[in-house]
């Protein structure tokens, strides 16, 4: 078993994982990006010469506006915007007293013919709408031009589709990687019977990753981050981390317990923030990434204490 000791920034530095390669995740986002190119494939016979069709495919189903907003690239959070803006406006009657949400708007196009049609021509050539320019930023306005992006071919849909799937990807990445550390205390759990737990601690007042053996009596804590693209939020990640271990730390001064906090830390978005890796390393009492993610287990080892253990681990654990 590895000794449990505390990493050194450039042991970090020297073994971050730039890029995680998980061969499930990319056949997850291959699988969707198929499935949008078939839909794109299912909607490219439509006549959108005439506004109208488009409208009727609107009524008939939902899914139609969010492939045509992708399309477009255009968030629904934007396209409520320019709806809103409509309404103000008087293009769409009655006024604008609060915003309609996308299933409002969904709704309204299913039970208005009139109001489908002008959703129709919205997307497909909203951008030379002389009266929309006065009152829509160019850089939004030229997205609405569905009539022509419809021909767009599939080699370029499919990279398309991969940009826009760019944050379900990170997310998916960061989960991948975070349940590796849940597999290896699954592990020490079989092992060891050593329990871990996930959500709000009140012993330190925030949302933990992991907590061994509890969130009520968290011996262990673990705090997970995998970057691989850098953000403002790192820097923020890196104060928030600092709350932990200060907090932990008080509790060890206060009642002279042993208590230790983990900083889970990996990923190439890292290596554009170094400043903030070096808090994180100094911040803690242990710093772990992917290559030496089998310390846990003599750490949770050194700090649980035995009476957390299962026989016969009792009569062997200091």
């Amino acid at each position: 078993m590895i000794q449990a000791r505390k990493l050194s920034f450039q042991e970090i530095w020297d073994t971050l994982t730039i890029f995680f390669v998980d061969n499930d995740l990319e056949q997850e986002i291959d699988q969707e990006v198929g499935r949008l190119l078939q839909k794109a494939q299912q909607y490219a016979a439509i006549d959108l010469s005439n506004p109208q069709n488009l409208a009727t495919l609107l009524q008939k189903d939902q899914e139609v506006l969010e492939f045509v907003l992708r399309e477009i690239d255009l968030s629904e959070e934007k396209f409520m915007r320019v709806i809103s803006m409509l309404r103000k406006i008087g293009t769409i009657p009655g006024g604008l007293d609060k915003e309609w949400t996308m299933d409002q708007i969904a709704r309204r196009i299913c039970q208005d013919q009139n109001f489908a049609v002008l959703i129709a021509n919205l997307l497909l050539e909203g951008a030379q709408d002389s009266t929309l320019a006065k009152h829509i930023p160019r850089y939004y306005l030229e997205t609405l031009n569905f009539r022509q992006l419809a021909s767009t071919p599939d080699t370029v849909r499919r990279m398309r589709y991969k940009r826009a799937l760019i944050g379900t990807y990170s997310g998916r990445k960061g989960h991948k990687v975070e349940d590796l550390v849940r597999q290896k205390l699954d592990s020490i759990q079989r092992r060891h019977g050593v329990d871990y737990e996930r959500g709000t601690s009140t012993l330190v007042g925030t949302d933990l990753d992991f907590a061994l053996p509890s969130l009520q009596d968290p011996w262990v804590i673990v705090m997970c981050s995998f970057q691989e693209t850098t953000s403002s939020g790192q820097s923020t990640k890196a104060r928030d981390m600092l709350s932990i271990y200060d907090h932990v730390r008080h509790i060890n001064n206060h009642l002279k317990q042993n208590r230790a906090f983990v900083n889970f830390v990996d990923g190439g978005g890292w290596l554009a923030r170094r400043n903030d890796l070096i808090r994180l390393v100094e911040n803690c009492h242990y710093i772990l990434n992917l290559h030496y993610l089998d310390m846990l287990e003599a750490i949770v080892l050194n700090h649980v204490p035995a009476r957390y253990f299962q026989p016969p681990l009792l009569s062997a654990h200091p």
